[in-house]
């Protein structure tokens, strides 16, 4: 399974490399800012775990880039059966905090089974997809290819965790439209999802339905449910230009900015980096999904361009989310940034995914058949 041939190492991705080394040392610095404790003169431990969780970060990603990918393909079903498994486990022993059962402890670990699930999920994809022809999808065909997504979908929905139940769900449809879907075909899943819209609402829980109402009118609540995301708007809007400096944030600082080493990490980087230190981070994380696309364009093995395509779709849609809560474009809904915020589960999965982008990045050259 391993790479064995110099030739290959040739076309190690270091671009990829330094792109996934400068965002986890972006996240580090935020960290630590957010931590921070003016009146002791030190940062809690939260940056020191994630550097150890970047250290481990590291390992996966290699670990993953010396992997052959398509080794990894033939077993996508046995780790989307392992998956749906952790997520049964997660919701009869798993933890429960802030009102949700997301967690499995174990020893001084928490995992997160829906955020090991992404990698078993870009997997499945490229497998359920990767059956190019001339023709389009129709109904009955794109009914056989969700099959693989209501299950999880629905178990983490359950947990309760729609953020990221919408991202399983939003990367899955990227890889429909990327693969091709009849007009008449489209028409009727948008009226259907049009139509579905009333009942998922009634299906969410209160305090689920407080953050839409609230993103719709934080003022209307501005000590309740509107609190998060007023104050998350006054650390961003405060920053200015070039921001307050590193360590200077007061919102952050003086504990009005909530969740602010994970949800709000974007709010604290804002604050005291600005708008030029919010851009350069939205410009490195596309500066990532550009050079991921790249691989998908010039590989020509088709597990792989949708390996691509899954991988960049949740980067993206997890990043949009969790940048455009903090500014009240969309509903806190409880998702961390990639590689910025505090979390180890989420760290180890993308550089994972990454990692699995980089072994398609090293055998591109090579003929399917040999892989």
């Amino acid at each position: 399974m391993l790479i064995g041939n110099k030739y290959n190492f040739k076309h190690f991705d270091i671009t990829l490399f330094i792109l996934t080394i400068l965002l986890m040392c972006t996240g580090v610095f935020v960290i630590y800012s957010a931590s921070y404790n003016h009146k002791t003169g030190v940062s809690e431990y939260y940056y020191m775990k994630q550097i150890y969780w970047i250290i481990a970060g590291l390992f996966t990603f290699l670990f993953f880039s010396l992997l052959n990918y398509k080794r990894l393909v033939n077993f996508a079903y046995l780790f989307y059966i392992l998956g749906v498994i952790l997520l049964l486990f997660v919701l009869i022993k798993g933890q429960i905090g802030m009102g949700a059962q997301r967690w499995i402890n174990i020893a001084d670990f928490r995992l997160q089974p829906s955020e090991f699930f992404k990698i078993a999920w870009v997997l499945v994809i490229a497998v359920q997809f990767s059956d190019f022809d001339c023709n389009k999808l129709g109904f009955v065909q794109i009914l056989k290819k969700s099959s693989v997504l209501v299950i999880p979908f629905i178990l983490i929905f359950l947990q309760p965790d729609l953020g990221t139940a919408t991202i399983f769900l939003a990367t899955w449809a990227i890889a429909l439209l990327f693969r091709g879907i009849k007009k008449i075909t489209f028409i009727l899943l948008l009226a259907i999802s049009l139509i579905a819209v009333p009942s998922i609402w009634f299906q969410l829980e209160d305090y689920q339905k407080d953050r839409v109402l609230t993103f719709l009118n934080p003022e209307k609540d501005p000590f309740g449910a509107g609190y998060h995301i007023i104050q998350s708007k006054i650390a961003i809007g405060s920053g200015g230009f070039f921001g307050k400096g590193f360590l200077s944030g007061t919102q952050s600082h003086l504990n009005f900015l909530p969740e602010k080493h994970t949800d709000f990490v974007f709010s604290v980087l804002n604050e005291e980096f600005g708008f030029f230190g919010g851009m350069l981070l939205i410009l490195l994380f596309f500066t990532l999904l550009i050079r991921i696309l790249q691989i998908a364009s010039i590989t020509r093995e088709i597990t792989g361009k949708m390996i691509c395509i899954a991988v960049a779709s949740i980067c993206f849609f997890q990043f949009f989310v969790n940048a455009a809560m903090t500014v009240g474009m969309m509903p806190v809904v409880g998702i961390p940034m990639p590689f910025i915020s505090y979390g180890g589960s989420s760290l180890i999965t993308f550089t994972s995914m990454l990692g699995i982008v980089n072994s398609i990045a090293l055998n591109r050259f090579k003929n399917p058949g040999d892989l």
